[in-house]
């Protein structure tokens, strides 16, 4: 199990990465989608460890 967050400037990529977590690496487990004041948070428990090579091409800054 693996948790991580990641804060993004515009809900489109927010919503960019939820798609390419579950859609395309099969990643399971919880996807919090939280909306900040001007920004997007993704907090994430996934059910499977993504590799370190996935993790860095995650837009947004880890938080």
């Amino acid at each position: 199990m693996q948790k991580f967050s990641v804060q993004f400037d515009s809900e489109r990529q927010a919503r960019e990465v939820m798609d390419l977590l579950w859609n395309t690496w099969g990643v399971r487990g919880e996807v919090e989608f939280m909306p900040l004041q001007g920004q997007f948070k993704l907090h994430v428990i996934a059910e499977k460890d993504l590799t370190a090579q996935q993790l860095e091409k995650l837009p947004g800054k880890r938080v």
